[in-house]
């Protein structure tokens, strides 16, 4: 924890740690979802390369402004933590079946529910890093934390939303 301190390291040390930030999202996801037919970003399944290559262009973030690759290092945790609490479930029964859990579920529920839990969750996360950022101030580096909680927020409901929509398409299309 020194180094992370010490104004010599600090930039070098944060750099280490959203690169270890990054490769803890991605390497999850894929964990969950090799070939990403469950990831929820539309565009992270649909680049996958160049979106690797830029979640990796991050790491330089620490030389051009502290705050913001400490924000997301946090989202990037944040990410990590979330994909890795369902990744038990998803590496023991595997994509396919971890696809066809969704659909049942989703046949026995609305799109109106399904998006309300999604949305209620990332307003909770949402609540948490708006007190934070109004308890810390502009410059503190709890504030860029709490923007990182932010972003993952965000990333939450806008993913978490796109993957709702596109499984209750997707049964609604295909048969019983």
């Amino acid at each position: 924890m020194e180094l992370l301190k010490d104004p010599a390291h600090f930039r070098h040390v944060l750099a280490a740690l959203v690169l270890v930030s990054r490769l803890g999202d991605m390497g999850s996801t894929l964990i969950i979802s090799p070939s990403l037919a469950l990831e929820a970003n539309p565009a992270v399944r649909r680049f996958s390369v160049p979106m690797l290559a830029l979640g990796l262009a991050v790491v330089l973030l620490p030389y051009y402004h502290t705050g913001l690759a400490v924000a997301v290092l946090i989202a990037s945790l944040l990410v990590t933590g979330h994909n890795l609490s369902r990744g038990w479930l998803a590496h023991a029964l595997g994509e396919g079946e971890m696809s066809a859990l969704f659909a049942r579920a989703a046949r026995r529920s609305t799109r109106a529910r399904a998006l309300g839990f999604t949305l209620g969750a990332s307003g909770a996360v949402a609540l948490a890093a708006a007190v934070l950022i109004v308890l810390s101030g502009p410059g503190a580096w709890g504030y860029w934390c709490a923007l990182g909680m932010l972003g993952y927020a965000l990333g939450l409901a806008l993913h978490g939303s796109l993957f709702m929509l596109r499984l209750f398409r997707r049964i609604e299309t295909e048969p019983v």
